[in-house]
C-alpha cells in the first residue's frame, strides 16, 4: 500500500490491516492458501518496525486463545500481483465497472477511483465514504445518466423500492 502519511498514518493503516483480515490464519487468508496470500506487514525503516511490532503485541492481547501469525518484513523488492488479482472485487461488479466507462485492464489497474471502488465493493471503506458513494451513484441513477436497474437485473442485490437504499456494492446488470 502506497500511503501519504500527510493524510493517514501508519498507525491508522495498521488498525485497518489487522480490522480487514484474520492475522490469526496460517498461510493464507479464507479459502486463498498460499505464500501469496499470508498475512505481513512491510515496513519501511526501524521505526515503522517498532510501531508494527506494539501493534501487533497489541493485537495478540485481543485473543490469547490463538496466536497472530502475521510476519514484520523490511520493505525489500515490490512486484504486482498478477492482473487476475488486480481491483478483484470491483471486476465483480459489472454496474460500477459500466458507470466508470469499462476501462482497459491497464488503466483500470493505476486508477485510483476505481482503487476506491475496489475497497467500496469490498466493504472496506469508512462508513461515511461508503455513504458518499451511494449519494453519488444515486445522484447519477436519479438524473438518468444511467438507466434504472429492475429487479431481473440484479444478482444478491439489496434493492429495495423508491426512497430505500440501494446497496450498489453487490449489483450486476
Amino acid at each position: 500500500v502506497e500511503y501519504d502519511p500527510r493524510l493517514i498514518g501508519f498507525r491508522e493503516l495498521l488498525d485497518i490491516f489487522w480490522s480487514s483480515h484474520d492475522p490469526r490464519q496460517v498461510y493464507g487468508q479464507g479459502p486463498d492458501v498460499g505464500n501469496q496470500y499470508r498475512s505481513i506487514i512491510f515496513v519501511n525503516g526501524t521505526e515503522e518496525s517498532r510501531i508494527a511490532s506494539v501493534s501487533k503485541e497489541q493485537e495478540q492481547t485481543r485473543s490469547r486463545s490463538s496466536i497472530v501469525t502475521t510476519q514484520i518484513q523490511q520493505l525489500g523488492a515490490f512486484h504486482p500481483a498478477e492482473p487476475e488479482h488486480q481491483k478483484f472485487e470491483l471486476k465483480q461488479n459489472t454496474f460500477l465497472l459500466q458507470l466508470i466507462g469499462n476501462l482497459p485492464e491497464e488503466e483500470l489497474e493505476r486508477s485510483s477511483l476505481a482503487t476506491k471502488l475496489n475497497g467500496y465493493v469490498a466493504e472496506l471503506c469508512p462508513p461515511n465514504i461508503q455513504k458518499h458513494i451511494d449519494a453519488k451513484i444515486n445522484d447519477i441513477i436519479k438524473k438518468g445518466l444511467v438507466q434504472e436497474l429492475e429487479m431481473s437485473q440484479l444478482h444478491d442485490s439489496k434493492y429495495q423500492k423508491e426512497n430505500q437504499a440501494y446497496d450498489f456494492r453487490t449489483a450486476r446488470i
